[in-house]
């Protein structure tokens, strides 16, 4: 069933309301839509033949500029996440201080382990504060390790995947899973990741 959607008047407007339907489009689609989508909208090879018929159709509202403003426009939203995710975070210190532990270096020691998620930001760890739980082993919430161990991605792509959104866990977090206790769910679908 096809929705029409009110247009607002101004760009910005139009921006945001477009980039809201997205997100939420992209929270339900499948990894193998997504790639589609993502083939489909790399940047098409003109020849010089296209660039001149081009100039003839657009005439003056023709441009060959690069699209780096909306790779700039990109970044922009992946650091906006990345600071939205780490705001709730812990420092070493303050880790060592929650778990009771007497030296960062076993937090360093975890770190290396792939038993707990730290993202380095600005020169010092950060810690999201989601993965204690006081009832896990050690302080931390079950399972995250085997899932961390699972992820053969950047640090900062563990994150991001285990706080979005996923059609498999009928669109709650890989987090929220991991507080349910279905730890296997979560490593099974860990594992897909590393395959795009």
């Amino acid at each position: 069933m096809k929705t029409q959607q009110k247009v607002p008047d101004s760009k910005k407007e139009s921006i945001k309301q477009v980039t809201r339907l997205l997100e939420s489009l992209m929270a339900i689609a499948d990894a193998e839509d997504l790639a589609n989508l993502a083939v489909a909208l790399q940047p098409k090879r003109v020849s010089d033949e296209e660039i001149e018929l081009a100039k003839e159709i657009a005439g003056d509202d023709y441009s060959d500029e690069p699209s780096w403003h909306l790779e700039l426009a990109n970044l922009h939203r992946l650091y906006e996440r990345r600071r939205r995710l780490l705001a709730k975070s812990l420092t070493s210190t303050e880790v060592a201080e929650l778990l009771d532990w007497k030296t960062r270096k076993t937090i360093h020691d975890k770190l290396k382990a792939k038993d707990i998620l730290g993202i380095k930001d600005k020169g010092v760890y950060k810690f999201p504060l989601w993965q204690f739980d006081p009832e896990g082993d050690d302080g931390i919430l079950d399972g995250l390790s085997q899932v961390l161990k699972a992820l053969e991605v950047s640090d900062f792509t563990k994150l991001n995947w285990l706080s979005k959104p996923h059609p498999a866990f009928d669109n709650q977090t890989p987090i929220e899973i991991l507080k349910q206790g279905n730890i296997d769910d979560v490593v099974i679908e860990a594992r897909g990741v590393n395959l795009f």
